[in-house]
């Protein structure tokens, strides 16, 4: 009676020890697969960070093109477009840059908007270019990029008294 009981307690205890370890076996697994799963959320993060601040350079690319159309037309020169590959709103910067790839005046349907009549009211108060303006942002360690493209409308309205 007593060997009986000896024998007994041995399957509870091989039972419990089979049952706890196939446990650990799939608390392992579900840990495993949390821990990549945050891996590569942060991944997905860093890659959406890098493409924002690519973007943010790109615009910056845009807003300094915006500058140099204001200060031209100030000083009466209207031509804005491009003549080289290499251009003066080209930038680098620690961790990255931007560069402006095309300037040139706005084509839809075969109309070219450079030096466009303005009018109101039947009268012809000025004229009006629209350029576009091809910017790209980088990131050097991630390689990412970001391309935009701008339509940029320039009135310059005569005094009308």
């Amino acid at each position: 009676m007593n060997t009986e009981r000896i024998i007994h307690n041995h399957r509870k205890q091989g039972f419990i020890a089979f049952v706890t370890l196939f446990l650990l076996v799939i608390f392992a697994l579900i840990g495993i697969a949390y821990w990549y799963s945050s891996r590569m959320n942060v991944d997905m993060l860093y890659v959406e960070s890098q493409r924002i601040k690519a973007r943010n350079y790109a615009q910056a690319a845009i807003e300094s093109v915006k500058i140099d159309i204001c200060n031209r037309n100030r000083l009466g020169n209207n031509d804005m477009t491009m003549k080289s590959s290499k251009s003066k709103y080209d930038r680098d910067f620690e961790d990255g840059g931007f560069r402006v790839t095309s300037i040139k005046p706005f084509v839809a349907d075969g109309l070219e908007y450079k030096n466009v009549s303005h009018m109101i009211k039947g009268r012809n108060i000025g004229e009006y270019t629209i350029w576009e303006v091809i910017a790209e942002g980088y990131i050097k360690n991630s390689k990412v990029t970001a391309e935009l493209k701008s339509l940029i409308k320039v009135y310059r309205d005569s005094i009308v008294y």
